[in-house]
């Protein structure tokens, strides 16, 4: 299986409902095509770098997936034929990818996550009580 990765920009005006159909459209697209979807991160709204079919703003998605090489022509292909997609650009991340090592690698990641959060989480000493220990020293 082959790696990708397809960033596309959504029009602003879209209610979540819209958003959340849109997700399950391409959710099935790479399901049925046997492929897996690893993420499909929103990223929010943002300002566009010129006016893309009158708009200014967009709402952009990345979305991660493994499938055969024929997948993207039909994601691709579902991208172009829906009215609410402004633009997108796929990018093959890798042509041999084994999705049992992607899990491995991605619960090693929420692993080494959890643990720097609660790193962070725990309390420091304040700077002012340390600066009066080493002047009475």
């Amino acid at each position: 299986m082959r790696r990708y990765e397809t960033l596309f920009i959504i029009t602003p005006d879209s209610s979540d409902d819209e958003l959340k159909t849109i997700f399950d459209k391409f959710q099935t697209v790479v399901t049925t095509r046997k492929g897996q979807m690893l993420s499909y991160e929103e990223q929010g709204k943002k300002k566009l770098a010129y006016d893309i079919k009158r708009h200014g703003k967009g709402y952009y998605v990345l979305m991660d997936y493994l499938g055969p090489a024929d997948i993207v022509a039909e994601v691709e292909r579902n991208l172009r034929l829906d009215e609410r997609i402004l633009s997108y650009i796929t990018v093959k991340l890798a042509d041999q990818v084994d999705p049992e090592s992607l899990k491995t690698q991605a619960a090693e990641l929420r692993r080494t996550a959890k643990t720097e959060e609660s790193a962070e989480a725990a309390p420091a000493a304040p700077a002012g009580e340390t600066e009066r220990e080493e002047e009475a020293e």
